[in-house]
C-alpha cells in the first residue's frame, strides 16, 4: 500500500511540474515572426544565439532578434563564426555593398562552418547591410574571434595593412600567391603555409624596417598571431577564441558595448557539458563577465530540414548536396531533447521564442532542453548531473517547418 501511495505521489508531482512548465511557457512566449516583435531583455554584455547549422529559418530568427535589439539601441558588435580577417572584410562589405566580395566571403566562410556557405548566408548579410543603412549614426560593427581555417582573407588583410611598404620580397610573394589561378587556400597547403612562416619570421627579425609603415600594427600582429597558431601541433579552438576575445576586449571597449555572438550552440552554453568548457563558459569561469550579463539563446528544430553535406568530385569541383531531417538534428524519437514537446505544445508560429530565465522559472530545476535522450544509448545525463536548464541557456527558440539552406555553389 505504501509503495502504491509513493508511486501515485511521484506521478502527481511529475504532472504538476509538467503543468507548471507548460503554463510558464504559455505566459513567456513571443512570436518572432510578428513585425512588432521586441526581444524582452537588453541588460547584457554579450548575447549568444546558436542552433543546428543548415536550417534556413534559423537566419530569420537571428535577424529578427538583431533587428529588435538594434531598434532598442542594445547592439553594437556582431561576432559571427569567422576569423579576424574574414570579419574585417565582412565589415568592408557592410560599408561598400560589394556583392562580389560578399560571395567570396561566403564561399570561404564554410571553412569554419561547412553548412553555412549558402545562399541564405549571402542573403542574411545583405539584410544586415540594409539594417545598417537605417542606423548610419551607430551601425553594427563586425569582429571575428575564430581560428584561421583558410589563408586567402588573412593574406588579403596582410596586403591591405602593408600596402605602403615597397621592396618587401616576401610580401610580394604573398601578393603573387593570392592571384595565382586555382590556388588552394586551405591550411593544408604546405607551400602556402611555409611561405607564411617565412614571412612571419622575416617580420619578427626586421620589425624596425616595417613597423612604422604598417597601417594598423595591432591588427597586423593579431593576424600574424592567429596564423601562427596553425604551426603548432594542436590547436585548442575554444582557448584561441577566448584568447582572441581578451586581446580585443580593451581595443574595442567591449565591456561597455552590447555584443551579439552567432555560433553553434555548444560554444555559447554557459556551463560545462562534460570536462571541456565552451567559449561562454570560459567567459564566466574566468570572471570576464558575471553570469547574469551573459545571455544564451538556443534554437531547436521541429519538422525541419538542414543542409547536411556538399558533394565534390575527385578534382574538388562542387557537384551536389544532401539534406537531413529528424535523426541527427535533435528531432527524432530515437534522439531528441528532453522536454521539447512542451515547446511544441506552446508554439505560436513557425518561430517562437521562450524566455526561461525568470527568477522563479521552473526551468531553474531539471535538465529539459539540455539533456539529450537517445534510444538504447547513453546521452549526456551524466555530464550534466546536478545542473539545470538555466545553468546553460536563458532562452529557447523553436523553429518549425524550416527548409534547408542551399549551397552558394548552386548560384550559376
Amino acid at each position: 500500500m505504501n509503495k502504491i501511495f509513493a508511486i501515485l505521489l511521484l506521478l502527481t508531482s511529475l504532472n504538476i511540474g509538467a503543468q507548471n512548465k507548460q503554463e510558464y511557457l504559455n505566459k513567456n512566449r513571443f512570436d518572432i515572426t510578428q513585425p512588432d516583435f521586441t526581444f524582452p531583455q537588453t541588460d547584457f554584455n554579450i548575447l549568444g544565439f546558436g542552433a543546428y547549422h543548415g536550417s534556413a529559418k534559423t537566419y530569420e530568427a537571428e535577424f529578427s532578434i538583431i533587428q529588435s535589439l538594434k531598434k532598442q539601441d542594445a547592439l553594437d558588435y556582431y561576432i559571427p563564426e569567422t576569423n579576424f580577417s574574414q570579419a574585417f572584410f565582412f565589415q568592408q562589405y557592410l560599408e561598400t555593398g560589394d556583392e562580389n566580395l560578399l560571395k567570396e566571403l561566403v564561399s570561404l566562410f564554410q571553412t569554419i562552418v561547412a553548412q553555412e556557405g549558402t545562399i541564405e548566408t549571402f542573403e542574411h548579410w545583405k539584410k544586415l547591410r540594409q539594417l545598417n543603412q537605417s542606423f548610419k549614426d551607430n551601425p553594427i560593427k563586425v569582429i571575428g574571434l575564430d581560428i584561421v581555417n583558410e589563408y586567402k582573407f588573412p593574406i588579403k588583410h596582410i596586403l591591405y595593412l602593408t600596402e605602403n611598404i615597397q621592396g618587401w620580397q616576401l610580401k610580394d610573394e604573398l601578393k603573387s600567391a593570392i592571384i595565382e589561378k586555382d590556388i588552394d587556400f586551405s591550411i593544408g597547403n604546405k607551400k602556402l603555409s611555409t611561405l607564411l612562416q617565412r614571412f612571419i619570421k622575416d617580420y619578427e627579425s626586421n620589425k624596425s624596417l616595417y613597423t612604422n609603415q604598417i597601417k594598423d600594427t595591432f591588427s597586423f600582429h593579431h593576424v600574424l598571431k592567429n596564423i601562427a597558431y596553425n604551426f603548432n601541433e594542436r590547436r585548442d579552438r575554444e582557448k584561441i577564441i577566448l584568447d582572441n576575445y581578451t586581446s580585443l576586449k580593451d581595443i574595442y571597449q567591449l565591456a561597455t558595448k552590447k555584443q551579439f555572438v552567432k555560433y553553434g550552440f555548444f560554444h555559447i552554453e554557459k556551463d560545462r557539458d562534460g570536462n571541456y568548457p565552451s567559449f561562454f563558459t570560459r567567459l564566466i569561469e574566468q570572471n570576464i563577465y558575471k553570469r547574469n550579463r551573459v545571455i544564451t539563446i538556443i534554437g531547436y528544430l521541429a519538422g525541419s530540414k538542414v543542409l547536411w553535406n556538399k558533394i565534390y568530385d575527385k578534382q574538388g569541383n562542387y557537384r551536389s548536396y544532401t539534406t537531413r531531417k529528424g535523426y541527427g538534428i535533435g528531432d527524432y524519437w530515437k534522439e531528441h531533447f528532453k522536454g521539447i514537446r512542451k515547446l511544441k505544445k506552446a508554439t505560436l508560429s513557425d518561430i517562437t521564442l521562450f524566455k526561461l530565465n525568470h527568477e522563479h522559472s521552473p526551468y531553474n530545476k531539471g535538465t529539459d532542453l539540455v539533456e539529450i535522450e537517445l534510444f538504447l544509448k547513453k546521452g549526456n545525463r551524466k555530464n550534466i548531473s546536478g545542473k539545470n536548464t538555466t545553468n546553460f541557456l536563458d532562452y529557447a527558440v523553436l523553429i518549425r517547418h524550416s527548409s534547408n539552406q542551399v549551397p552558394i555553389e548552386e548560384v550559376k
